[in-house]
């Protein structure tokens, strides 16, 4: 049961999830741990999504519901951090689940390491399949210190920029005012800041999340805004370490990061416009793509407005006009 002061508070943004979010609660429901608060933003869902939270606000008196106009999910998370009173908090995607020991496991090991900040491994959910794939590329188990993590966090190969498979000292977020941008990978530009804070982050191999891949998720349906903020969250984590003075510390890491980053950019852009059908403007943004890459990756480069204000690097494909045929 939870206590007026609860150890923990659980934000899960909720978005159009109806045929999902039961699972996602009861997963909740079933934790080991529970000390909790459950916050649920209700970001102005459409669907039956608000109708199936109030059914566990009346039943369970730590779920809470904030129910508000369709503000995107950084919003949604900066409100539940502010509602929050746990003393760690961590984030819940609303079409994901939980493995019943995920809270008591990383309560645990932050506690006993005093770190700041406890993450886990995660599976791949496949939800047309139903099967799931443990993610073999992580850290090791065990405790690492601020700089390290951030390190392996910024190459995004053994600790990664997702937000919800770790739980974090609250007080990163309050005594840091660190709030999260109102774009698209949002958590890529946030974690940084907050591995950056913490004093030491703990790491178990084990995979207590459950990622749901479905033809909704925002990995599925990248587009040309999903990939400027994703570069321009690429510019905010070059601008963070700038502002603290430790780029230096960083530099070949963030470079050997963005060389992988380009790829990956270019593999959007390509897949969007193989999409659409059309490649009149595959050059340009490719090339403004790249432009910009290199320009946060420059030893040169000045720090700029937080988040970076320079103008959309890459614009959608156009259509191919059909072609009409005139039957004599």
């Amino acid at each position: 049961m939870c206590s007026s002061t609860p150890k923990i508070s659980l934000v899960i943004p909720v978005y159009n999830s109806e045929k999902f979010l039961r699972r996602t609660l009861n997963s909740v429901l079933n934790q080991t741990f529970k000390d909790i608060e459950v916050i649920i933003i209700n970001d102005g869902s459409t669907d039956n999504s608000i109708n199936i939270i109030k059914e566990y606000i009346e039943k369970h008196n730590n779920f809470y519901l904030i129910d508000q106009e369709n503000k995107g999910q950084g919003a949604a998370r900066n409100i539940g951090v502010k509602r929050s009173k746990g003393e760690y908090i961590t984030f819940l995607d609303s079409d994901d689940f939980l493995s019943c020991t995920f809270l008591e496991t990383l309560y645990k090991n932050a506690i006993e390491n005093n770190a700041d900040i406890s993450c886990c491994n995660y599976y791949l959910y496949y939800e047309k399949s139903h099967k799931k794939l443990y993610m073999p590329f992580t850290a090791k188990s065990g405790v690492y210190s601020s700089e390290i993590a951030l390190k392996k966090l910024i190459l995004d190969t053994t600790f990664h920029y997702f937000l919800w498979n770790k739980l974090y000292k609250r007080s990163l977020f309050v005594n840091n005012n660190i709030e999260f941008y109102n774009m698209y990978f949002e958590d890529v530009a946030t974690c940084p800041k907050l591995f950056y804070y913490a004093n030491k982050v703990a790491f178990t191999s084990k995979a207590l999340y459950y990622y749901t891949c479905h033809d909704n998720s925002i990995l599925s349906m990248i587009d040309a805004p999903k990939v400027n903020d994703f570069i321009k969250s690429l510019g905010i984590i070059r601008n963070f370490l700038e502002s603290k003075n430790v780029y230096h510390k960083y530099r070949s890491t963030f470079k050997l990061y963005a060389y992988r980053f380009k790829l990956q950019i270019y593999y959007c852009i390509l897949m969007e416009h193989f999409d659409k059908s059309s490649f009149s403007d595959i050059r340009f943004n490719i090339k403004n793509a790249c432009n910009a890459i290199n320009l946060f990756v420059s030893d040169n480069y000045i720090p700029t407005d937080d988040p970076p204000n320079l103008p959309q690097y890459v614009r959608t494909p156009r259509k191919k006009k059909k072609i009409r045929t005139l039957l004599k």
